[in-house]
């Protein structure tokens, strides 16, 4: 699959303006805005619930797949708090 569009990733420490830079520049191009912890909340992207961090905790895994023909397709603005785990094709 060939995309038109690239995808954009804005990560950084929690609490910068991430989410909202994200949705701006989603709104301002036209693209879709994701959310990785949102989709992990509403998806079961995760393990289990992390009591030390407050948090779920992150299936990578999970993540790129449910990620991969979405993010196929060009088009989206995804903010996260790292990218480490994001294929470069992504």
């Amino acid at each position: 699959m060939s995309r038109s569009r690239p995808n954009i990733l804005i990560t950084g420490t929690p609490g910068t303006g991430k989410t909202t830079t994200s949705e701006l520049v989603a709104q301002e191009l036209g693209f879709r805005h994701i959310n990785v912890g949102e989709w992990v909340r509403e998806k079961g992207l995760h393990s289990g619930w992390n009591e030390e961090f407050d948090c779920f905790n992150l299936d990578e895994d999970k993540v790129c797949d449910a990620l991969e023909d979405v993010m196929g397709e060009g088009g989206n603005v995804v903010d996260h708090h790292g990218c480490d785990f994001f294929p470069e094709s992504a």
